[in-house]
C-alpha cells in the first residue's frame, strides 16, 4: 500500500489503519459504551480524517496488473474486471480489482456499496449467512473533508465450500464509510468504504455478549439468533474460526472515453486463519473478489426493477 500515514493529534500516531493488524478497544474511536475500557482513544473526527488521508494516498494505478476477467450479468452483458496485486515487505500482499460500469450508475452503486454495505453484501453473496452489528457510532459532529459518515463494528459469518473439511469463518470489522466533500482529481463524485479487523476480546462483556459467537469448552461456536433464518438455525452449534480482513473500496463517477461511467475499485488483505495454508488462500483471493462484481451488479439491477 502507498505511504505510511501518521495519525494526527488524537488519532493513531505511527499506526497505519489499512493493515491486517486488528484494532483493540482503545484504538477505535471514542464511544460512550467503551468509556471504562478505552485509554486515550482517538476522537471520531481524527480517526475519520486518518481514514480519508490513507484512502486518498492509495493509488490503484500503482498496483501490478494480473490480467482481466470477463463476467456475464443478466441485463448487463459482459463486464471486464481488471485484476491487480501489490506486495509490500511491511504490509504483505494486497489483491485488488478495478471495473468500469455503464450498465449501472455511480448513484446506484453508492446506494448498495456504501449505505448498509454489509447488509446488502449478505443479500447478494450466497456464502454470507449472518451479519450482526455489535456497536454503532452516531456521528453528529462536522468533520472537515467528509459528510455522511457511518461507523460501526459488525460481524460477518461466512459458510465455506466443503463444510465437512472447513469450518465456517467469522470476521469482526470496524466499518467506516463516507463521502469526500472534495472528490479526488479526475472524479465527478466519490464515496469511500473501509473495513478494519477488530480484536473483540479487548472489548467489554456487554459488547461481546452481542456476538453470535460463543465460547464452549475453549471452542468458538455459532449461536443462531432467536429470529434466525432456517440456514442460521442449521448452522447453530457449528464451530467457527475467526479470520481477519481489511479492505478499501472507492466508488467514483468519472468521464471515460467521453461517457460518464461508474468506477469501482477495491483492495484487500486477509487471513482466513485455521488450517488452510496462506499460499492456498492467496491463490483463491483474486478470483473470489472478482466474483463479487457480477453478484453486486445483478443485485443493483434487480433493486432497480423492483
Amino acid at each position: 500500500m502507498v505511504g505510511h500515514a501518521e495519525g494526527g493529534a488524537g488519532a493513531l500516531p505511527g499506526r497505519k489503519l489499512l493493515a491486517l493488524l486488528p484494532l483493540g478497544v482503545s484504538q477505535v474511536p471514542r464511544h460512550p459504551e467503551l468509556s471504562y475500557e478505552q485509554h486515550s482513544p482517538p476522537g471520531v473526527g481524527a480517526f475519520v480524517t486518518q481514514c480519508l488521508n490513507e484512502a486518498n494516498e492509495e493509488d490503484f494505478r500503482s498496483f501490478h496488473a494480473m490480467g482481466e476477467a470477463r463476467e456475464s450479468v443478466p441485463g448487463a452483458g459482459a463486464i471486464v474486471i481488471e485484476k491487480l496485486k501489490k506486495k509490500d515487505k511491511v504490509e504483505g500482499t494486497w489483491f485488488a480489482r478495478r471495473s468500469f460500469h455503464e450498465e449501472v450508475s455511480y448513484e446506484e452503486l453508492d446506494e448498495v456499496l456504501r449505505k448498509n454495505h454489509e447488509r446488502n453484501e449478505m443479500e447478494y453473496t450466497p456464502a454470507i449467512y449472518d451479519v450482526n452489528t455489535l456497536l454503532e457510532w452516531h456521528v453528529e459532529e462536522e468533520i472537515e473533508g467528509v459528510r455522511d459518515v457511518n461507523i460501526r463494528i459488525t460481524q460477518m459469518h461466512h459458510s465455506m465450500p466443503a463444510p465437512a473439511l472447513f469450518n465456517d469463518r467469522v470476521f469482526t470489522v470496524l466499518l467506516v464509510s463516507f463521502i469526500p466533500t472534495h472528490p479526488a482529481s479526475g472524479t465527478l463524485a466519490q464515496s469511500i468504504d473501509l473495513q478494519f479487523p477488530v480484536e473483540l476480546t479487548t472489548f467489554p462483556p456487554a459488547i461481546r455478549e452481542r456476538s453470535h459467537v460463543h465460547v464452549v469448552n475453549a471452542k468458538h461456536m455459532y449461536k443462531s439468533p432467536a429470529s434466525g433464518t432456517l440456514f442460521q438455525k442449521k448452522q447453530d452449534g457449528r464451530k467457527v474460526i475467526e479470520g481477519r480482513y481489511v479492505s478499501l473500496e472507492k466508488i467514483a463517477k468519472v468521464d471515460k472515453d467521453g461517457k460518464v461511467v461508474a468506477r469501482w475499485e477495491m483492495a484487500t488483505d486477509s487471513d482466513a486463519e485455521g488450517s488452510l495454508p496462506m499460499s492456498m488462500q492467496k491463490l483463491g483471493v483474486p478470483n473470489a473478489i472478482v466474483k463479487d462484481v457480477p453478484l453486486a451488479i445483478e443485485f443493483v439491477i434487480k433493486k432497480r426493477g423492483g
